[in-house]
C-alpha cells in the first residue's frame, strides 16, 4: 500500500471541517508553530489581555484534577503498580498547549476554538470569572483528550464520586442531562456540552460558593430547580 497516496485521497474526499482543521492544527501544525504564535501573543499582549491571563493562570488551581495534582481527586493514578509517577501538572495546562485568550465580540459570552487553541471572551465579561471558568473547562477538556483520553473517561468517575455526597440527585441530573433529544438542542445552541463537562461545572460551582450550573449556563439552573433536583 502506498500510504502517502492513501492519506492524500483520503484527505481529499474528507469534507467534515473538524476533521480537516484536526489534521492541520494538531497533526501538520507542529508544536513549534504553535509555540511561536503563542510567544508573539504573550509579547504582544495589551493591558487587557495580560489581566484576562494572569486571571486564568490563578484559576488554574481550580483544575488541579483535570492536571492530574498529586493532591487532586485524580492524584491516586500517578501511583503504579511499577511504581510512583512523577507530578506534573504544568504538562496539563493551558499555557503549557499554547492557549491564546482574545477580547472580542462573540456570538456567545465565551467562545473555545479547539483547533486554534483560542479562548474568545466577550468584552463586557472580560472579568467574569465564571465564564472564564466555563471556556477553561473546554480547553481542558480537549488537553486531556490529547495527553490521554483514558484519563477523561476516569475523572468522569472520580467527579461522580466527590460530587454524589453534594447533590442527591445526581443521577436524575446526569439522566435529564444526556436526554438525547435534549442534549441535541443544546449541542446547535452552544456547541458540545458532555457529561465531563457538567460534573466539573458543578465541581467548580461548589468551590466558588456558587449556586449550581451558574458556571455551566444555558438557564439550567431554572431548568433543574424547575425539576426539584437542586
Amino acid at each position: 500500500m502506498d500510504l502517502k497516496k492513501t492519506i492524500i485521497s483520503a484527505i481529499n474526499n474528507c469534507t467534515d471541517v473538524s476533521t480537516l482543521n484536526y489534521i492541520y492544527n494538531d497533526i501538520l501544525k507542529n508544536n513549534d508553530i504553535l509555540k511561536k504564535e503563542y510567544d508573539k501573543w504573550v509579547e504582544q499582549q495589551a493591558d487587557e489581555i495580560g489581566n484576562l491571563h494572569i486571571n486564568a493562570l490563578m484559576y488554574e488551581n481550580l483544575f488541579d484534577d483535570m492536571c492530574i495534582a498529586k493532591s487532586s481527586i485524580m492524584g491516586k493514578y500517578l501511583d503504579t503498580p511499577q511504581g510512583s509517577l512523577k507530578e506534573d501538572t504544568y504538562h496539563f495546562s493551558i499555557d503549557a498547549h499554547y492557549y491564546k485568550f482574545i477580547v472580542t465580540e462573540t456570538t456567545e459570552n465565551g467562545e473555545t476554538d479547539i483547533f486554534e487553541r483560542t479562548i474568545k471572551i466577550n468584552p463586557q465579561f472580560v472579568d467574569d470569572k465564571n465564564i472564564i471558568l466555563h471556556e477553561m473547562i473546554h480547553a481542558h477538556e480537549h488537553i486531556l483528550s490529547l495527553v490521554n483520553p483514558l484519563l477523561k473517561e476516569t475523572l468522569i468517575v472520580e467527579l461522580y464520586k466527590h460530587l454524589l455526597p453534594k447533590f442527591k440527585d445526581l443521577d436524575c441530573i446526569i439522566y435529564n442531562h444526556a436526554n438525547i433529544s435534549h442534549n441535541s438542542d443544546l449541542a446547535e445552541l452552544g456547541g458540545y456540552h458532555g457529561l465531563l463537562f457538567m460534573l466539573k461545572s458543578l465541581d467548580l460551582d461548589f468551590r466558588c460558593g456558587n449556586d449550581p450550573f451558574t458556571i455551566f449556563g444555558y438557564d439550567y439552573n431554572h431548568t433543574f430547580t424547575e425539576l426539584n433536583l437542586i
